[in-house]
């Protein structure tokens, strides 16, 4: 039987797969990709926070509106520290989120479609990795209280440093 635990661990697990192709992507200046991977990723670690927190989903790609309702919901007892972490990586996750199919199948602007390899460039990628890298930091904060999930935050460490280490290169 499959718990929120595991659940959690399996979305981090997905998560960190596409967090490591977002700084492959960004090492070979494929940007869009980076980018649609960036926007991946930031899913799937909402979701894990979800899942953390003891609730359910259906699909869904806008998963900050579930944090939103969390963080509405006065019912819910969150230590306000960690209530302030949720808020920032709701906040945060909205930029991506804002981008929609975007990253995968571009847009029309004045008629005309621009591609995702047109419109995301290393402005835009930095931009959203530095989105990345603080909730990376969020989430590493809220998951160290949990006990079943301290064996992961080496790799929160780790995509927090390498995220840096791309963004001041």
């Amino acid at each position: 039987m499959t718990n929120n635990f595991n659940k959690t661990k399996e979305w981090l697990s997905l998560a960190f797969s596409n967090i490591e192709r977002v700084i492959r992507n960004y090492q070979i200046n494929d940007y869009s990709e980076c980018v649609s991977k960036i926007q991946l990723s930031i899913e799937q670690l909402q979701k894990a926070l979800i899942l953390l927190l003891g609730l359910q989903f259906r699909k869904i790609h806008d998963p900050s509106r579930i944090l939103d309702s969390i963080i509405n919901n006065n019912s819910l007892e969150i230590n306000i520290e960690i209530l302030d972490k949720i808020k920032e990586v709701a906040f945060l996750a909205k930029n991506i989120e804002g981008e929609g199919t975007t990253t995968r199948y571009g847009t029309i602007e004045e008629g005309k479609l621009i591609s995702p390899e047109d419109k995301y460039d290393k402005l835009e990628a930095d931009k959203f990795l530095k989105d990345l890298k603080e909730i990376l930091i969020n989430l590493k904060e809220i998951f160290k209280e949990t006990s079943n999930l301290k064996q992961d935050l080496p790799l929160f460490t780790k995509f927090i440093k390498e995220c840096e280490d791309l963004l001041i290169e």
